[in-house]
């Protein structure tokens, strides 16, 4: 075939350039490339760089392309397609020297022009990732390491796979090539038969041979983690293929093959390109798992409702603004995540998902809730966080069997008396709201653990708090509160109290009855003392007072026995007692911006593996110890 001197290699049909790069994973690959890296040398085809992108990415837009390419090879974007041909082959060199110590070391500036052809890139190419492959089999490594073997050339090396894969692969059901450096899945892959798993996660793979399709028995197919820009059709063939596993790949369409899985039940194409749904995949009746997040998506097509089996349906982190009424129709679907879109409202009909256990509606535009969520009841899991509610409809509290709510980061301003029907409850999240209040009736949620209410307009605490005898965090940070009630003695199982940038000029004698307290933080508030009965905290491991009004501490303090962290800074300390001296365990001493004017003796016990800061006192002494740690 005559060439013009005007045409390119992006301008050759797809079917002849198809057989091309065909040919180029084949057995006979060398010989057919040989002709190509002849043309090579005219000035008929693109720059070698281009030649080679074509190779990793057969279709689509080169430009787009080669910036995967450059990441794959890790290329400056600053050199030019001459230096990153030479770049990709000087690599391609080293790495054939690791796998065959034997192949041939190249004369760089004498021999240059001879070695840098597209037929030796596709050589090298296809037989490096035979070897890289080859030594990730069970007895493929052993096989490599014989005397006869390891020192032939790396492409007589190569030849040998397929053969030997003919007399040792034929009952190799699992295949791990996970993270092992593929750029390329060679074809012998095809003769796997009895394959029933291929693991290629992790890898650097742009495309797949046609030879997939020749893995009639394979079940679970994952490639999370490669660049694939495309699937070739021959894909349709897995009949027996359950879990597709697809995430993190360059995808921006799919074939209309993946249509014929008919035994598919989990198809993960998280972080991709696509920009809608295929329709095809809605013939996939068996799919219980559909992974669709950080995709472009603007629309979900009617057509998911046919998905009768669907019971996980992820879209996270989309473009949609609007949903189909069918995806409330879907009869087993027990998950559904739609958080970070532009969804306004939700349609009546959500109270239809009678099987639904968790809603992700986190980061959208939600004013408010549909009445008929009260329907779901089901559901342990409701997440609407970043929304913009301002009150909770009273059908919530029908959700008897909700463990997890999550409500941060909206515009209540109270909660309706019904919350406290939650009976199951365990961590409920209203950070970064108006509240100005709790009802009483949240001393009904008798599962609660953890009750989030940073960032509120809080101004007291009701003693009804006192009921809630599972709590084990409780997180009050950013409030109004001047006084906590004396009830919260009653929280029995309380490991961390967090009240953080209040108004809190006192804490009651009660606070000593928390026998688990673990961490206790009470930084910017207005405590100018501490009671005695801190003292009984007896498993307190840190307790953090910055940015108070204290002068002195109470002795007891000394009775911390498992106290770890005691800060300090920005009070009105002038002294501290000797029993700090008894507290064996601690390891940080924050003492910074105090009115301390000397240290007592007994501190000296603790020097040790403490690490204490004294910045900002008028020190006028220091124990003899100290003076060692701090060089005078």
């Amino acid at each position: 075939m005559a060439l013009s001197s005007s045409i390119t290699l992006e301008h050759l049909p797809n079917e002849i350039l198809a057989s091309i790069l065909k040919a180029c994973a084949s057995p006979s690959l060398f010989s057919i490339c040989t002709r190509w890296s002849h043309l090579l040398a005219t000035e008929v085809m693109p720059p070698l760089y281009k030649q080679i992108v074509k190779v990793h990415f057969p279709q689509g837009d080169i430009n787009k392309q080669a910036i995967i390419l450059d990441k794959i090879y890790k290329l400056e974007d600053e050199l030019c397609e001459g230096e990153k041909a030479k770049a990709i082959f000087k690599q391609a060199f080293v790495l054939a020297r690791t796998l065959a110590p034997m192949e041939l070391e190249f004369k760089w500036k004498t021999q240059e022009k001879r070695y840098y052809t597209l037929a030796n890139y596709s050589s090298y190419l296809i037989n490096i990732n035979r070897l890289l492959m080859w030594k990730a089999l069970p007895g493929g490594g052993e096989f490599l390491d014989q005397e006869k073997i390891k020192y032939l050339p790396l492409e007589k090396q190569g030849e040998l796979f397929g053969e030997w894969i003919e007399n040792h692969g034929k009952e190799i059901t699992i295949v791990n090539l996970r993270g092992i450096g593929l750029t390329l899945l060679p074809p012998e892959i095809g003769q796997f038969s009895q394959l029933q798993k291929l693991d290629l996660i992790d890898n650097q793979l742009t495309t797949l041979p046609a030879e997939i399709g020749r893995l009639s028995k394979l079940k679970g197919l994952y490639l999370d983690c490669n660049q694939l820009t495309t699937l070739p059709t021959e894909i349709g063939q897995l009949s027996h293929l359950h879990w597709l596993y697809l995430s993190d790949n360059q995808l921006n369409c799919l074939p209309a093959e993946i249509g014929q899985l008919a035994q598919l039940r989990s198809l993960s194409l998280n972080n991709n390109k696509l920009s809608s749904i295929p329709t095809h995949i809605m013939q996939l009746a068996q799919l219980r798992s559909f992974y669709l997040e950080n995709n472009k998506l603007t629309t979900v097509p009617a057509e998911i409702g046919q998905l009768l089996q669907l019971q996980e349906l992820y879209l996270n982190n989309n473009q949609l603004t609007a949903l189909p009424a069918e995806i409330w129709q879907l009869p087993q679907l027990k998950l559904l995540a739609l958080s970070n879109h532009q969804l306004t409202s939700l349609s009546a009909e959500i109270g239809q998902l009678s099987q639904l256990q968790d809603l992700h509606l986190n980061n959208n535009q939600l004013s408010m809730l549909p009445a008929e969520i009260g329907q779901l009841s089901k559901l342990q899991g409701l997440y609407l966080e970043g929304n913009s509610l301002t009150n909770l409809p009273i059908e919530i509290g029908l959700l008897s069997r909700l463990q997890r709510l999550n409500l941060n980061n909206n515009q209540l301003t109270s909660l309706p008396a019904e919350i406290g029907q939650l009976s199951q409850l365990r961590r409920l999240y209203l950070e970064n709201n108006q509240l100005t209040s709790l009802p009483a009736e949240i001393e009904q949620l008798s599962q609660l653990r953890r009750l989030y209410l940073e960032s509120n307009n809080l101004t007291a605490l009701p003693a009804e708090i006192g009921q809630l005898s599972r709590l084990q965090g409780l997180y009050l940070e950013n409030n109004n509160l001047t006084a906590l009630p004396t009830e919260i003695g009653q929280l029995s199982r309380l490991q961390g109290l967090y009240l953080e940038n209040n108004q809190i000029s006192m804490l009651p004698a009660e606070i000593g009855q928390l026998s688990q307290l673990l961490d206790l933080r009470i930084n910017s508030n207005q405590l100018s003392t501490l009671p005695a009965e801190i003292g009984q905290l007896s498993n307190l491991q840190k307790l953090y007072l910055r940015s108070n009004q204290l002068t002195n501490l109470p002795a007891e303090i000394g009775k911390l026995f498992n106290l770890q962290d005691l800060c300090l800074e920005s009070n009105q300390l002038t002294a501290l007692s000797a029993e700090i001296g008894h507290l064996s365990r601690l390891r940080r001493l924050y003492l910074d911006g105090n009115q301390l004017t000397s240290l007592p003796a007994a501190i000296e016990q603790l020097t040790e593996r403490l690490d204490l800061r004294l910045d900002g006192n008028p020190l006028k002494s220091i124990p003899s110890e100290l003076k060692k740690c701090f060089g005078s």
